[in-house]
């Protein structure tokens, strides 16, 4: 059977050979594709990058590993048939907005990743917008909602991380404003509850499973509920990344485990990532 990881970070120093053999190897115990989160432009001081990214990941983020970042393309085109789509991670993009999306998209990245933290996230050990680039979150509000607008303008995805308990308003704006893409809140939106009510008002929302296995192994019943109610919008996405994939095979082993119906395993491995992939003018 064949499935579709909709989370992986681009952070890897190994040499392109080993990863590719990793990669094959993923490629033959099924793994179909791939979207990897790459941040196309970021501050020179590692400091300041890291203020902006959760503490779990601060190992992988060395100095080569963000060099690698510049150009994904030769990762892109490392393993056939595997379809590794690359989205531009625009976390720290904060002016020449248009000028910029419409460059990456010539380019060849075809969706876009937000990690909107506007005030600094203690649990995640993320600074925050407000801390790390000395703004104020409503600037912060501006900004992303212009990144979305360009970004429905060319039909690119979105993968957003975004804690709808503090700021679930502003997302459920963004989601109704753009109804040509597809959102996709990873971690069920930090709140169930907040995420169910947007997969009922909106086909375009999705949301991934990344980082949850501790919490759906405390709390099977609960999950497994949720995930049957909204199995048609439910994503696989691993948090792993790229330079350490058999973190992939350890998560969709879990799910197989996790999931007692074959078509529901099914739906949130494969189907419902082409459909997520296919909204509106994306292809």
């Amino acid at each position: 059977m064949e499935y579709y990881d909709v989370h992986v970070h681009f952070f890897y120093d190994r040499s392109l050979e080993e990863l590719g053999q990793k990669l094959a190897f993923l490629n033959q115990k099924g793994l179909a594709g791939i979207n990897i989160l790459v941040i196309g432009e970021f501050p020179t001081e590692r400091e300041t990058c890291l203020k902006m990214i959760p503490g779990a990941y601060h190992s992988h983020v060395t100095p080569k590993a963000l060099e690698h970042q510049k150009d994904p393309f030769e990762v892109v085109r490392l393993v056939h048939p595997l379809k590794i789509v690359p989205f531009l991670d625009a976390r720290f993009m904060e002016n020449r907005i248009e000028e910029k999306i419409r460059m990456y998209r010539k380019r060849g990245f075809q969706g876009i990743k937000l990690l909107y933290v506007p005030e600094e996230d203690k649990a995640f050990q993320i600074r925050g917008m407000e801390k790390a680039f000395g703004r104020p979150p409503k600037q912060s509000e501006k900004i992303t909602s212009h990144i979305i607008e360009e970004a429905s303008s060319l039909g690119m995805p979105i993968l957003m991380h975004v804690d709808l308990r503090r700021y679930g308003e502003f997302v459920e704006e963004m989601i109704r404003s753009h109804p040509k893409i597809s959102f996709n809140l990873p971690h069920f939106g930090f709140s169930r509850k907040a995420m169910a009510i947007l997969l009922d008002k909106y086909p375009n929302c999705y949301t991934d499973m990344s980082s949850l296995i501790s919490y759906m192994e405390k709390e099977p019943t609960s999950y497994k509920s949720f995930i049957e109610q909204h199995q048609d919008r439910i994503l696989f996405g691993s948090d792993a990344v790229i330079g350490q994939p058999e973190t992939i095979l350890l998560a969709i082993a879990f799910m197989k485990r996790f999931l007692s119906d074959p078509d529901i395993f099914h739906k949130i491995t494969s189907k419902n990532y082409l459909n997520y992939m296919a909204h509106g003018s994306f292809s």
